[in-house]
């Protein structure tokens, strides 16, 4: 998308922050793990219509678009901190480094944190009313706090203790379904920007999130100790990944397989995100940043984003190792920079070329691979070497 084609440099900029503030602790934004539902916001947080009849609020209350998570294998959270989700419509300065003027809504200005030994997102019971804050939990039930800041709306700033009595047996056995921690930021954090489907133009099946972002995880499971270890999870007990994506390319590290992206969920089928077996890709002007770009995924063979994300496979996985790739999403707004400054006539570095190394194989080269019994190098005629070890 054409308005959105500067935030490549501020999206890789906070990743890089983001691996380096995790380093020592421990991904439509597909890789790393980046997970709407981890940034307590809907599939649809981003549309491009934000505001506007039928479509979610600007910004969308008690969403983030930037959060640290630690919790359970169950999806509890004992502790949580995280940036208020900006609006889009605002003023911008900084060119490449674009941030929303200091003082307008789209600055960084407000946010939540919480700690609690019972949980920070328990409901409060009818016998034990609690004081309500903005996008972090209150659990009377346990020992804690949640802090709610905001520099330009005071009214808002809260300090909630709460003094519950700590259920250390039910602390144990959470940890002992495994410890997880996230850490995932988008381009929201880029003066408010908002490029999701807004649910027109054949795009109301194709809510993913926004376009680029990434995160941060690390796990530790100590219920998987007797899992037996395998090239798509050769360290059971515990891992780490990294990742993000950004004008449509994408990277990740990852100790074991993740499903980056999902596509049709009637087909049973699964491919590794870096081969390109059988994957067709939207046009170079398709992504989900205005209702013409969404307009100019609509093909003949693809009716619109739905179209292009209903052709795609159920899970699109990233491997235990290091990949880099073209995103899967076509919400996507991919870049060339030769295309861009007019070097080429045409985009030829889309999608880009995969490079994948790991316990599953090798993958080197771009375009369309043949397929290759397990162990054996295949070479395609847009020179995409294939080693796989059947992951």
């Amino acid at each position: 998308m054409p308005h959105a084609r500067h935030r490549s440099l501020v999206v890789l900029m906070l990743t890089a922050a983001v691996v380096l503030v995790t380093t020592g602790v421990a991904a439509a934004v597909s890789g790393g793990g980046y997970s709407p539902s981890q940034q307590d916001c809907p599939l649809n947080a981003d549309s491009n219509a934000a505001g506007t009849k039928g479509q979610p609020a600007n910004p969308v209350p008690d969403c983030h678009n930037f959060k640290l998570n630690v919790g359970d294998g169950t999806g509890k959270r004992y502790a949580e901190a995280g940036l208020d989700q900006l609006p889009q419509g605002y003023p911008s300065v900084g060119g490449l480094f674009s941030v929303g003027t200091p003082g307008s809504p789209n600055f960084p200005h407000s946010g939540c944190a919480a700690v609690n030994t019972n949980g920070t997102d328990a409901k409060p019971t009818h016998n034990q009313p609690a004081p309500t804050a903005d996008g972090c939990g209150v659990n009377p039930s346990g020992l804690g706090v949640t802090v709610v800041l905001d520099t330009e709306n005071t009214s808002r700033n809260q300090v909630i203790p709460q003094t519950g009595t700590p259920d250390l047996e039910a602390l144990a056995a959470s940890v002992q379904s495994g410890v997880i921690a996230y850490l995932g930021a988008d381009d929201n954090l880029d003066a408010g920007e908002h490029d999701g489907v807004d649910g027109h133009n054949l795009t109301s099946h194709s809510a993913n999130g926004p376009s680029d972002g990434g995160a941060v995880t690390a796990h530790f499971t100590p219920k998987s100790a007797a899992t037996t270890p395998s090239p798509a999870n050769p360290v059971p007990v515990a891992g780490a990944s990294e990742g993000f994506c950004a004008d449509g390319f994408c990277q990740e590290v990852t100790t074991r397989q993740q499903t980056v992206y999902q596509g049709n969920p009637h087909h049973d089928t699964s491919r590794d995100v870096a081969n390109y077996q059988g994957k067709a890709w939207d046009p170079y002007n398709c992504s989900s940043g205005d209702a013409n770009s969404e307009k100019a995924c609509i093909t003949p063979k693809y009716p619109g984003l739905d179209g292009w994300r209903n052709a795609e496979a159920h899970n699109v996985n990233a491997e235990p190792g290091a990949q880099v790739y073209e995103d899967p999403d076509a919400q996507a707004s991919p870049i060339d920079p030769l295309y861009e400054a007019g070097v080429t006539p045409s985009p030829v570095l889309y999608p880009i070329p995969a490079v994948y190394v790991g316990t599953c194989g090798v993958v080197a080269g771009g375009g369309p691979v043949a397929s290759a019994p397990a162990g054996t190098p295949s070479t395609n005629s847009a020179g995409q070497v294939v080693v796989s070890t059947g992951c």
